[in-house]
């Protein structure tokens, strides 16, 4: 197991149907995906089986178990927009009372946007979408575009959604062991689209 665990969940709804990213409670979350280096875990609101992903039922308390044994253990949890986005909606909307604990325990969570915005604001503007991120880091793209999510699910195409939240876990994960290893991460600038180097420190 390594030190970081990656978080990203999906949902099945949009923020344009609820009136905002910050309407948290009404979001209506479908997957909650994990991914720490060697296993995959997805907490499903579908019972679904994936090829070399452990699939559990989408429970407030299950969840809140699989964080907490990670962090027992001296492991922190990672998401790009994770205190933002991914934390907040757990905890409103799935009722995950450690997700609600995880929010006030900076020294439990890294939140690679937060983290990159702060590293750019000596320079000029840039991209800090986890698409552009890996995409000029890493060069790799994501499987499918973030707002496709709810519509798959909608579709019944569970499976899909299950790859994709578990490929943006590994994503994630992989962009920080890069900023990690080598200081920087590479983005695009707003005003004229020129990939920039960030330099990171965590």
């Amino acid at each position: 197991m390594s030190k970081v665990m990656a978080l990203d969940i999906e949902t099945g709804n949009f923020s344009w149907e609820i009136g905002g990213w910050d309407k948290h409670s009404l979001f209506e979350p479908t997957v909650v995906g994990t991914w720490d280096g060697e296993e995959a875990h997805v907490f499903s609101k579908e019972d679904v089986e994936v090829e070399g992903v452990t699939v559990h039922p989408l429970h407030p308390r299950a969840l809140g178990e699989h964080l907490e044994k990670h962090i027992e253990a001296g492991g922190v949890i990672l998401g790009h927009n994770i205190k933002g986005f991914d934390l907040p909606v757990l905890n409103a909307a799935l009722d995950c009372k450690t997700a609600g604990d995880l929010m006030g325990k900076s020294e439990s969570v890294i939140d690679t946007k937060l983290l990159i915005d702060k590293a750019a604001l000596a320079g000029d503007k840039v991209h800090t979408t986890l698409e552009t991120l890996v995409r000029n880091t890493l060069d790799v793209g994501k499987s499918m575009k973030s707002e496709d999510a709810p519509n798959a699910w909608r579709a019944g195409r569970y499976q899909d959604v299950i790859k994709y939240c578990i490929k943006d876990c590994q994503l994630t994960y992989d962009l920080y062991m890069h900023g990690k290893e080598n200081g920087i991460v590479k983005s695009r600038k707003l005003i004229d689209g020129s990939v920039v180097e960030i330099e990171v420190e965590w």
